[in-house]
């Protein structure tokens, strides 16, 4: 038996069959409690110690808490057939594009499935240009996220008047209405330098056209040079990067930035190309450089 990692409350080990780890964990059980007795007399021993999944394949990430596998016996039955199961991806935040969500988990089931590199390289090359050629359409590209209301809030660090961003749009002079502090100065609730990242800077945006929200918006990043909003706080013109609506029928017509999503591609393989040591190059290029020993 032998530790492949570990996290947590749980350890994964490589082992011959079932039967041999149900019988390993008794004797593990046995051995903890017998250095760690129960010394304040409670009807049940502290320590239990359970073998929960079986994995016919495993495939662990060069970062903590990071796996992917085929489980073939789970909670004391045998599966009709393997069940992929994955942990610590970005894949299963509901957060991310549909795009993002089916890139990572296609190459961890070719992963963990033992496909070669070649045609790992091959299925991520391929879906790269098609993203780069715009042959996906708009909709694997859009973004979701909620409008958390103390996130859009920010404070006059002299008088601790509390605003919310669309408010700053509106102040007169763009100062604070009670001691006349310049919104620049305005921080987080929590006291730091506020940020307005993608997804808010879209909205901040669609503001600006007069389009309301409830409690979330879809956004995308989109090549758009022409067009300006307003930093609340700065009041800087910026160039809009992001554009968020209230339905993907709005996106019609804009320019998504390919590019941007092209490398969204590679950046979903990185976590299993970085455990096998693979050239991440490859998939741009879609083809695999060859060692040394392969040129001689």
């Amino acid at each position: 038996m032998k530790v492949v990692y570990g996290h947590t409350d749980s350890i994964y080990v490589q082992i011959d069959s079932v039967e041999i780890a149900q019988t390993a964990i008794k004797k593990i059980e046995e051995s903890v409690r017998e250095h760690f007795p129960n010394v304040m007399g409670l009807d049940e021993h502290p320590v239990v110690l359970e073998f929960e999944k079986y994995f016919s394949a495993l495939g662990v990430g060069t970062v903590r808490n990071r796996n992917a596998g085929l489980v073939s016996w789970e909670d004391g039955e045998w599966l009709d057939e393997p069940k992929f199961s994955m942990t610590g991806f970005t894949a299963k935040r509901v957060s991310e594009t549909k795009l993002a969500k089916e890139v990572q988990t296609d190459v961890l089931k070719m992963w963990v499935n033992q496909n070669s590199q070649a045609q790992i390289v091959q299925y991520l090359h391929n879906k790269y240009a098609d993203v780069l050629d715009g042959n996906l359409g708009l909709t694997p590209l859009i973004k979701r996220s909620r409008l958390r209301t103390n996130r859009l809030m920010v404070k006059c660090p002299d008088c601790n008047t509390k605003y919310h961003l669309k408010e700053c749009l509106e102040l007169e002079h763009s100062v604070c209405s009670k001691c006349a502090t310049h919104t620049k100065k305005f921080t987080t609730l929590e006291g730091k330098k506020p940020t307005i990242g993608s997804g808010i800077a879209g909205v901040i945006y669609a503001w600006s056209k007069d389009t309301e929200f409830d409690d979330s918006y879809i956004f995308m990043k989109v090549l758009n040079n022409s067009e300006y909003y307003i930093h609340p706080l700065t009041k800087e013109r910026k160039i809009v990067e992001y554009i968020s609506c209230t339905t993907a029928k709005e996106f019609e017509g804009c320019n998504p930035d390919l590019k941007h999503y092209a490398e969204q591609v590679i950046k979903k393989a990185e976590p299993i190309f970085s455990a096998m040591a693979w050239d991440l190059t490859s998939i741009r290029t879609g083809t695999i450089q060859r060692s040394l020993e392969e040129w001689f």
